[in-house]
């Protein structure tokens, strides 16, 4: 008993330390930045597609994150959230300006908005973390390539098949491959969709009935995790 008591003091000791050493961090952080005068960071780049060509109207955004510590719990969460966003002009090209937060020790970039990422078309853009040289107070200049969804040749050859203005076009457009083709009677097919939870039965390009099959799951990234499924991620409020 007694040697458990010993382990368990030495335990929350160890705790104690681990949080003290990341408080003074923190703090160290933030005073070397408290009373500078800095100019706000400028960041710019371009996204454009695997083959070269300019993405227009693309969302660009820069998140900031930091640890919140729970000193009643001896615990910590990461904290994200989003600062500033931009849109890609005509050219792909995009700028923003935006000050340095002490309060928060890593920036990245992130080159998709959830509400109107072109997850069929392409693959999820990996963020880019631009910390050092935000806190060095240097402008950044960085690029995002997108990669073309590996599934996207085959779903645009059925857009091209049915139609990109029938109704199976416009299906096929917005959720992709189904996850089943299932023969019919007088050859429709029914078309399942895992993922958002819903099939379809189709024939000749039109959509003939629409049924919900279940909940809504979430979806699998391309090398099959579910670290940042779109339409799932978290940002919080500042």
């Amino acid at each position: 008993m007694a040697t458990e008591r010993v382990r368990e003091g030495f335990g929350r000791l160890a705790t104690g330390v681990a949080v003290a050493v990341l408080l003074a961090a923190c703090g160290t952080w933030a005073a070397a930045w408290a009373g500078r005068d800095d100019e706000p960071v400028t960041v710019r780049g371009r996204v454009s597609d695997e083959e070269g060509g300019v993405v227009p109207g693309h969302a660009v955004r820069l998140l900031k994150s930091r640890k919140i510590l729970s000193l009643g719990s001896f615990s910590s969460r990461d904290q994200s959230v989003e600062q500033v966003r931009a849109e890609t002009d005509g050219h792909g090209f995009f700028e923003f300006r935006f000050p340095v937060d002490p309060q928060f020790r890593y920036y990245y970039l992130r080159f998709y908005d959830p509400a109107s990422f072109d997850a069929v078309k392409y693959r999820l853009p990996e963020d880019r973390e631009i910390s050092r040289k935000v806190r060095q107070g240097r402008d950044v200049q960085v690029s995002a390539v997108l990669n073309l969804h590996p599934g996207w040749p085959e779903v645009k050859a059925m857009i091209d098949q049915y139609g990109s203005a029938s109704q199976c076009g416009q299906v096929l457009r917005a959720l992709g491959l189904p996850t089943r083709r299932i023969p019919q009677d007088e050859g429709r097919e029914l078309w399942e969709y895992d993922p958002a939870g819903v099939s379809y039965l189709v024939e000749s390009g039109r959509v003939m009935s629409t049924r919900r099959t279940g909940a809504v799951q979430t979806p699998v990234l391309d090398d099959g995790t579910k670290d940042r499924p779109v339409g799932a991620e978290r940002v919080d409020e500042p």
